[in-house]
């Protein structure tokens, strides 16, 4: 099996640590400033020998996996091929474009209901979460390159005054049926985790009134 170089392991843990800049909020950041921040915190702690580790783990098994792609015969990808073909035209014959799904992710939302219930820190930096690990961050947070799945003691790093806010799963919870209860109650819903649901409407039903009509029940919004 190939080694992995240094230099090809710090990529790897920068791909996973860096700024992502495709997130919502964070668009036109200085990313190569950014970065030099999370490395120069992040080196020599637990967290970054962990990534370091899952990194190559990563790498070990894209190896294994192109060693076993080298041993596929063209015959044997033909009919892989064939049968996927076949796997195509039944999913297509038996779709049911009756309804229309609509996908709702609540913006920001651990840092939203805080900031409701808290009005004081709507115009702050802050995020949800410990020193070891956030959940979320609101919008001004991101314009310093905080984000979820960063160690607070990082994000501390990138914004001094941030506000961290303790995790409080029961509250999301609540709010999160609260959407369900009030807002989806006519819609047949699937939730995919407390920010997000899934759910069958009326195709006369917008974006724009489902908006109006979370922020008057419980203050939030959607995308």
């Amino acid at each position: 099996m190939k080694k992995v170089g240094n230099s090809s392991c710090n990529d790897g843990v920068l791909l996973r640590m860096g700024l992502n800049d495709n997130k919502a909020g964070m668009q036109g950041l200085d990313k190569e400033k950014i970065n030099k921040i999370i490395m120069e915190a992040t080196k020599g702690s637990r967290f970054y020998e962990n990534e370091l580790k899952k990194d190559q783990q990563v790498n070990q098994r894209i190896e294994k996996m192109m060693q076993l792609k080298e041993k596929i015969t063209t015959q044997q990808l033909l009919k892989a091929q064939l049968q996927v073909d076949k796997l195509v035209v039944e999913l297509e014959q038996s779709r049911n474009l009756s309804n229309t799904i609509v996908h709702i992710d609540m913006d920001a939302f651990y840092a939203a209901v805080e900031m409701r219930d808290n009005p004081e820190l709507k115009e702050k930096p802050i995020a949800v979460g410990s020193m070891s690990m956030l959940s979320t961050s609101n919008y001004h947070a991101r314009r310093f390159g905080v984000r979820a799945a960063m160690p607070g003691f990082i994000a501390k790093k990138l914004c001094p005054h941030l506000t961290i806010v303790p995790l409080n799963f029961e509250k999301y919870g609540k709010v999160s049926k609260e959407v369900s209860l009030k807002v989806l109650s006519n819609q047949k819903s699937v939730y995919s985790g407390l920010d997000s649901i899934n759910t069958s409407v009326l195709d006369n039903m917008e974006r724009g009134s489902l908006n109006i009509k979370l922020f008057s029940h419980v203050a939030l919004s959607v995308s």
